[in-house]
């Protein structure tokens, strides 16, 4: 075990040529090698400048049940902006890991989705898809639109991509059943099953309102005012959900054309992208209801979510506490 430990760490030899000079399997090698870890022959210690930040994204996955959390360590005081950039910066870092060729990516629109695109440097992917996976936004900024963000992730892939024809939010339900039934429309929700890897951005209703489906004018105050009083606390893929990321059904609901709900439930990778402590119960919320199972948030939003997530457990102890 020392003559193996001393070979792998110190003269960086690989499992192979360990196994050569004493005579044993590879997986004989390996397996020395952990039972040094496991019984303190090798104490593996890891410094880094950012280990709060890690200690925050333990945290987070442990405490939402997540895949993996992001915490970008960005200076609240630069300003909304500039965290928001700073933040899809490291989240285009992290795609440029987790796309592989032959990957499926369906990606949603807003400010933060487009900022993200923006950041990601171009990669010679030319076996990836790209979905649009939400309907568009007549309301919202072009550049901001799903069809743009849609194009520009595509373009920086070096494909083409596959966009959905038809509005996030229609009229009345009889028109959204009428569009469900075109067959270009039927054909990419059928592909929203081969999704490995989806983008979204978090909105915010609570406690105040910061999202881009509300602040572009594309629900109406009517539409708001139901959500509000049917308990929305924030909206991910065009959905509204309530602090423990259930659905809010409204009049509204029957009326959206996004990707479906048991889509994106069986999605591999979600990542959902967001800054601003404003946002921590609309984030909680998405991450609860199954929603995102990876974040990319910035430290101030980390900080959020934990001391809402450390008083919601001390409520719950009270409680126990006062029924005992």
């Amino acid at each position: 075990m020392i003559k193996a430990c001393h070979y792998y760490y110190r003269d960086q030899l690989t499992m192979s040529q360990i196994g050569e000079r004493l005579g044993v399997s590879r997986h004989r090698v390996g397996r020395l090698l952990r039972d040094a870890v496991d019984s303190g022959v090798v104490r593996i210690e890891i410094r880094s400048p950012y280990s709060s930040v890690s200690d925050r994204e333990r945290m987070l996955e442990q405490a939402l049940g997540l895949k993996a959390a992001i915490v970008v360590d960005v200076d609240a005081d630069l300003g909304p902006e500039v965290v928001k950039r700073q933040t899809c910066e490291s989240g285009a870092a992290f795609l440029r890991e987790v796309i592989k060729p032959h990957n499926t990516i369906g990606i949603g629109w807003g400010t933060t989705t487009f900022e993200l695109v923006q950041a990601l440097e171009p990669l010679d992917l030319p076996h990836v898809t790209v979905l649009q996976i939400t309907g568009g936004n007549k309301w919202l900024s072009v550049r901001f639109d799903c069809h743009e963000v849609t194009r520009r992730l595509a373009q920086k892939l070096g494909v083409e991509p596959v966009l959905l024809h038809a509005p996030g939010i229609v009229d009345r339900k009889e028109t959204r059943d009428l569009l469900m039934n075109e067959s270009s429309i039927r054909e990419s929700f059928q592909r929203f099953n081969e999704i490995d890897i989806a983008i979204v951005g978090i909105g915010a209703l609570v406690p105040a309102v910061h999202s881009t489906l509300i602040s572009s004018g594309y629900v109406s105050k009517r539409d708001l005012d139901a959500l509000m009083n049917s308990g929305a606390i924030g909206d991910v893929f065009s959905y509204f959900l309530d602090a423990q990321g259930e659905l809010v059904r409204t009049e509204l609901y029957d009326r959206l054309i996004t990707i479906g709900i048991d889509q994106i439930r069986r999605i591999p990778t979600s990542v959902g992208v967001a800054t601003g402590a404003n946002k921590a119960t609309a984030v909680v919320a998405a991450a609860k209801g199954g929603f995102v199972n990876t974040l990319v948030i910035d430290r101030e939003l980390a900080d959020a979510i934990l001391a809402e997530q450390s008083l919601h457990v001390l409520s719950k102890e009270e409680a126990t506490a006062n029924g005992s």
